[in-house]
């Protein structure tokens, strides 16, 4: 019997596969998914009340830069989304660090839309007085019709552009064309 109870407890005790460990997952950051999409649906209004949204975006970004500090973006997801709210920004330091998160978010996650990566650098570059180079920005000053912003065409290949998600120049030409067709209302921004 007492031989039984040996051979049956070594069974037991090796016969039992330890639990795998799980994997962390991390989650997105909530907070981060309902800013992102106040950001959106603020730019959807029309006309939009660019006073509402300007306040809007600064206190969005204020509470984003209080989760970067507190190191509340972690997925890929995460640092996209707030990669948009500083897109939002208003000058070249807002657009610089939207870049920095978009690299990140690319890093961490392949699949992440990577357009607004062009967009965050185009919009930095031309905040700094040089020439957009993937030609996301476009421009429309008082009654003026619209235009791309200023590009350097020889930085980036339409290859490059399509695999960022953007226009060839062929068709960002064609959009400014279209663009131009409509009532003088101004386009929504991404």
């Amino acid at each position: 019997m007492k031989k039984t109870l040996m051979i049956l407890s070594i069974l037991a005790l090796f016969g039992c596969k330890p639990e795998p460990e799980k994997a962390f997952v991390a989650l997105d950051n909530a907070a981060l998914v309902e800013m992102y999409t106040n950001d959106q649906n603020d730019r959807k209004t029309n006309p939009i009340d660019w006073s509402v949204v300007n306040k809007n975006d600064s206190l969005r970004r204020l509470r984003v830069r209080q989760l970067l500090d507190s190191g509340k973006v972690n997925t890929g997801k995460d640092l996209k989304n707030a990669a948009m709210i500083f897109q939002h920004g208003t000058d070249s330091t807002d657009y610089g660090l939207a870049v920095q998160l978009m690299k990140k978010a690319i890093e961490k996650d392949s699949t992440v839309n990577k357009w607004l990566f062009a967009a965050a650098t185009d919009r930095y570059l031309l905040s700094k007085g040089e020439p957009q180079i993937y030609g996301t920005q476009y421009e429309k000053m008082g009654d003026e019709p619209w235009r791309l912003g200023e590009i350097d065409t020889t930085k980036i290949s339409d290859a490059e552009r399509k695999a960022y998600g953007v226009k060839t120049l062929a068709e960002q030409r064609e959009k400014v064309k279209q663009m131009n067709l409509k009532d003088p209302v101004d386009e929504p921004q991404k």
